[in-house]
């Protein structure tokens, strides 16, 4: 009896590892940058090519208050390797807060905030 109850510690804690670790090698977000009037996302995909919704939400940030900016969502293929998506949109000079999503169907697999001064 003693054998089966040491052999599940084992087992669950390999079942956490591989929880805490199951989203790592999946698509993610890279470099964001600002210029010329283009919002320029980075998205890598080290698996194969995949469509997926990406949103890109920009709140302007000032003492302690935000205001929307602009909101994009759009169907993809992330194509494997490092994707490049342009967003056109004129931001003035400040810090900026991009919400950067990336959903299949309903569900939001992916979602990071990044901050940038222009």
């Amino acid at each position: 009896m003693a054998t089966k109850g040491t052999a599940v510690f084992p087992t669950i804690l390999c079942l956490c590892m591989l929880a805490c670790t199951g989203g790592c090698t999946g698509i993610g977000f890279g470099e964001v940058t600002y210029s010329g009037g283009q919002l320029e996302v980075m998205v890598d995909n080290p698996g194969e090519p995949e469509e997926a919704t990406l949103q890109v939400t920009v709140f302007r940030t000032d003492n302690f208050t935000q205001t929307g900016v602009a909101n994009f969502a759009e169907v993809v293929t992330f194509q494997r390797g490092s994707n490049t998506f342009t967003f056109p949109v004129d931001l003035e000079p400040g810090t900026y807060k991009l919400y950067l999503y990336i959903s299949k169907g309903s569900a939001r697999t992916v979602s990071v905030i990044r901050d940038i001064t222009v």
